[in-house]
């Protein structure tokens, strides 16, 4: 079974991201944590005995098999967030970096916009639409990776699901090895009225249930968004658009509601899109190695 670019790419992160369970800080659940890293890497990268459990796996379930595997690096976006404040936590012992990120914040905008922005308009018609537009990133992860999906160009879809995981993965290695809280760990939530509204509430209460600490700088949502949206648009322009319209909002929401600081935003947006801009090149070497190994493997 040929194996694809983003199986390398699910490989190398298992790889970079594990092997900070080798330090001496490691959490006490490290050797599960690092089943998960060495089985990921081992099924990916058909080490011995995984291309042929893939391709067992294939022959009995041939549809189910297609499916998550077309789909598996997306589903695994929660697992993998899920284990990146235990995992900065193994590299910095809890030392967070918004020192610094505050510094530069005040050198660019001589102040704290994530803090002061939303105390200086308390408005709920500015604050329920920023709020909702942050809470599109959650929609954006997946609705247009299914709508790909349904209109069936496999190729396509591949490469979306690529240049999105390209997009993560390099997100996630800041927040492991340069971990930020971000605003809304250092400031009070905004406040002033806002705080009534339906979308205010949805989005504090989402974050303060599943957030991971240390996972602010560069802004994922923000940057994860801007992959998506020029995913899409090399293969549906229309939607493209209107998903870049939504990325500006995911960035206003994010300092508005004090979840980021704009220098997140900032370096969120270009780490995005260069993610994004070099993943077809990216894409293509891994899938001519990818070839090369399965010829040679037969």
């Amino acid at each position: 079974m040929e194996r694809r670019p983003v199986d390398s790419l699910m490989a190398a992160y298992a790889m970079v991201s594990g092997v900070v369970l080798l330090l001496p800080n490691r959490p006490a659940t490290w050797p599960v944590l690092a089943t998960f890293h060495i089985t990921l890497a081992w099924m990916a990268l058909g080490w011995p005995g995984g291309a042929g459990l893939r391709a067992r796996i294939g022959s009995t379930f041939p549809r189910s098999a297609r499916v998550v595997r077309a789909w598996y690096p997306l589903l695994l976006l929660p697992v993998f967030y899920a284990e990146l404040e235990v995992l900065n936590v193994t590299v910095h012992s809890g030392r967070m970096f918004d020192g610094w990120v505050q510094l530069w914040e005040e050198a660019l905008f001589s102040g704290q916009p994530s803090r002061d922005w939303a105390r200086a308009m308390p408005l709920l018609l500015l604050s329920e639409p920023l709020h909702a537009a942050y809470m599109s990133y959650y929609l954006l992860l997946y609705a247009p990776a299914l709508a790909i999906w349904l209109r069936r160009p496999r190729a396509d879809f591949d490469l979306a699901v690529f240049t999105v995981m390209l997009a993560f993965v390099a997100h996630y290695l800041f927040f492991i090895y340069f971990p930020v809280e971000g605003p809304r760990y250092r400031f009070d939530a905004p406040t002033g009225g806002i705080e009534n509204g339906t979308f205010y509430r949805l989005a504090h209460q989402l974050l303060e249930a599943g957030s991971s600490q240390g996972a602010a700088f560069p802004s994922s949502h923000v940057g994860a968004s801007a992959a998506v949206s020029i995913a899409v648009m090399r293969s549906w322009p229309r939607f493209g658009l209107l998903l870049t319209l939504l990325t500006l909002g995911v960035a206003l929401g994010a300092v508005y509601s004090g979840f980021h600081y704009v220098v997140d935003v900032i370096a969120g947006l270009i780490l995005g899109a260069a993610m994004a801009l070099v993943a077809p090149e990216v894409y293509r070497r891994l899938q001519g190695r990818g070839r090369v190994r399965t010829e040679f493997s037969r």
